[in-house]
């Protein structure tokens, strides 16, 4: 059954507050470069599947949903063997630095460098609910019904996720002595 014209007016409207979150929450799960592809992907889903939304309340958490699926198929699929093999984690990590605009070994960038790696090395489930978390702005609830997890499993993995950021953020990286030699 072909969509109205007012039904196409209404989901662009409603949709597009919510692209800007869902190009950071893809941009943290398969890179800025590939973002733009992943968020458009969503919204053509979310466009197919649009008369299955019952609560245009929950809008958001189903984007973003749809919007994780998405990066995760990728990421399992071709685009993902790719990227393992082709792209080091120091190179893509660069792409996260917006605008330099000065040194880029000053401790800011640094550490974005550091949280970045940290976050990469998190288990799928866990980086999930701290990217719908702080890239996606969700809250417990929300996430939950993105995922489909109750409240209480969310606050878990956040925690689990907080605790080994939190250790591996507090490690100082370990030097070579091989680094010092010219």
């Amino acid at each position: 059954m072909p969509i109205s014209e007012s039904e196409s007016a209404s989901f662009a409207a409603l949709v597009m507050p919510h692209t800007p979150t869902m190009l950071r929450v893809a941009g943290a799960l398969i890179g800025i470069a590939d973002a733009e592809d992943a968020a458009q992907e969503a919204i053509l889903m979310a466009w197919q599947a649009w008369s299955q939304l019952r609560d245009h309340n929950a809008l958001r958490s189903w984007l973003l949903r749809i919007t994780v699926n998405v990066c995760q198929q990728w990421l399992r699929g071709e685009m993902g063997k790719r990227k393992r093999l082709t792209m080091p984690l120091l190179d893509e990590s660069a792409e996260w630095i917006p605008a330099l605009g000065g040194d880029p070994g000053d401790s800011d960038h640094a550490d974005a460098l550091d949280v970045r790696r940290a976050l990469m090395q998190l288990k799928s489930d866990l980086r999930t609910v701290i990217v719908l978390r702080y890239y996606g702005g969700l809250d417990v609830m929300e996430i939950g019904v993105a995922l489909g997890l109750p409240a209480g499993t969310v606050r878990t993995r956040l925690r689990r996720a907080y605790t080994i950021l939190r250790d591996q953020l507090a490690t100082p990286l370990a030097i070579q002595e091989d680094d010092f030699h010219v």
